[in-house]
């Protein structure tokens, strides 16, 4: 009897529902604008810093001041184009610029 009193005080404890995240729609032409902008601007950034450096040694900094302003430009770009840029994003916008930068001036300097 002393374990169906236990039994019965047991309640299974009622769990509040959580609240389900709004979660947004997977827009693929945003996706891609936000993956093709950085790439479009580290390989102009990549030209426009082969064409300032030239053959100077001297000027390499001129080509990552370069970057830096077309990473910077991609703030304003980006939002005209449509794209809603989160915090998180610009961790990945600033490497596929830096990434494509850099694989367009190193190929540029070993022609």
């Amino acid at each position: 009897m002393a374990k169906k009193d236990r039994e019965s005080k047991k309640k299974p404890q009622e769990r509040k529902p959580e609240p389900v995240k709004e979660e947004k729609e997977y827009n693929l032409a945003r996706e891609m604008k936000k993956t093709l902008t950085p790439i479009i601007c580290g390989i102009i950034a990549g030209f426009l810093s082969f064409l300032a450096t030239g053959e100077f040694r001297q000027r390499d900094a001129f080509g990552i001041i370069i970057l830096v302003f077309l990473i910077y430009v991609q703030k304003f770009i980006l939002p005209k184009m449509g794209v809603e840029l989160e915090g998180k994003d610009w961790a990945g916008i600033a490497f596929l610029t830096f990434s494509s930068w850099y694989i367009s001036w190193t190929i540029l300097l070993n022609l």
